[in-house]
């Protein structure tokens, strides 16, 4: 690194830790000082620990995240007019969380060396890590390896949400059939309820248009279909296993019939920071 190059890193540190750092973004090629992590502290946040969104895995559910982390802050601490928000910093990694090779995912699976180069840059300035993108926690230990941070996983944060209410038939749908949430059911005595092939790869290709926002009112009505069809199972509730699906569903995601895991993602987030 040249010695502009740091005076860039340093003037920007100094203008994060003087307004407070609402939020970053940070391209993947960004080069991060391994320096020790400055206090990011400022009126209203002083003290709170500082988040890291290692997202951009799904641009727009990234966005989503923000603004999640901002409602759950305006519920959980006094508003201060800009602050009063835990200071936070947004990586957006623009490929796949996996190796892939032409247009196929590389198996066993491993994570994207640029991921895991974004997340170290995080884990040298955040306190701790979450990822809106639910395949991305395949590989979670590896986030943290690169990272030296703890991620505060989605997954898990869902799945006790589900036990808290005692649920048991449980529907889930996401991009490929949401394994990562699947292969956990059997040790904590869920049954899970899917949708059939031919409605997975409609769900699929709406995924990817959300992802590119070109979704359309047909993309919405796929979504409500998988709800249907899983509701036809008597399910005792629903899981959006892809961070897109919220988006199409909107105003249909109602509060009793399905948990929104990045909405409880967000408020564990600011919890975790206020600790």
């Amino acid at each position: 690194m040249n010695t502009t190059e740091k005076q860039n890193i340093l003037s920007r540190r100094k203008l994060i830790t003087t307004l407070g750092m609402a939020c970053v973004i940070v391209p993947t090629g960004y080069a991060f000082s391994n320096q020790p992590k400055p206090n990011l502290g400022a009126p209203g946040t002083s003290g709170m620990k500082t988040i890291g969104i290692l997202g951009g895995l799904g641009p727009q559910a990234t966005l989503d995240l923000e603004a999640q982390i901002h409602l759950a802050s305006q519920r959980l601490i006094p508003p201060q007019i800009n602050s009063g928000y835990p200071p936070l910093v947004v990586g957006y990694h623009r490929r796949p969380p996996f190796v892939v090779k032409g247009d196929a995912l590389v198996f066993p699976l491993q994570p994207d060396p640029e991921l895991l180069a974004l997340a170290r840059r995080l884990g040298a300035i955040v306190d701790f890590i979450i990822i809106p993108s639910h395949g991305a926690h395949l590989v979670q230990k590896e986030i943290e390896h690169a990272s030296g941070r703890k991620v505060l996983s989605m997954i898990d944060i869902t799945l006790e949400e589900v036990a808290r209410r005692k649920w048991r038939t449980v529907g889930v749908a996401g991009f490929k059939n949401a394994m990562v949430y699947i292969q956990k059911f059997n040790a904590l005595g869920l049954v899970p309820a899917t949708i059939d092939e031919a409605l997975q790869h409609k769900l699929d290709a709406a995924i990817m248009r959300v992802m590119e926002g070109r979704d359309t009112a047909e993309d919405r009505a796929i979504a409500l279909e998988v709800v249907h069809q899983l509701r036809q199972q008597n399910v005792d509730g629903i899981i959006p296993g892809c961070t897109e699906i919220p988006i199409l569903l909107k105003e249909n995601l109602d509060n009793t019939g399905f948990v929104h895991p990045i909405q409880l993602l967000a408020e564990a987030a600011v919890k975790q920071a206020m600790i």
